[in-house]
């Protein structure tokens, strides 16, 4: 049951985790999303994920986080080494399909392991 799930220590919890990112990480932009990534101290990658109400009403937000955590969760060895990454939803999101959706963050994910 392990396998499905996402534990506690694979997610950024704390503001000062999110503005420690914003501040110091690299900053990975697509069409749809935002990703600052940096270098984290635990022994695996660990994800946050933000959906301002700019980008939709609290159906669609929770959507989005639901696909990306979801993402996230089925590819955490997609990117080697120990990353704290920070994703940032951006507006025009919530008009695409799940489908659509996952190719985005594929190209997302792909930028972020080359970087």
């Amino acid at each position: 049951m392990s396998n499905f799930s996402l534990p506690k220590d694979a997610r950024l919890r704390k503001r000062a985790e999110f503005l420690k990112l914003s501040r110091h990480g690299r900053k990975i932009r697509t069409s749809y999303f935002i990703a600052a990534v940096s270098k984290g101290t635990e022994k695996n990658n660990r994800i946050g994920i933000t959906v301002s109400k700019k980008v939709g009403n609290a159906v669609a937000r929770n959507r989005i986080k639901r696909l990306v955590r979801e993402y996230f969760r089925r590819r955490k060895d997609f990117v080697s080494g120990t990353n704290d990454i920070s994703i940032i939803a951006r507006k025009g999101l919530t008009t695409l399909s799940n489908k659509q959706i996952n190719e985005k963050l594929n190209k997302l994910f792909e930028k972020i392991a080359l970087a």
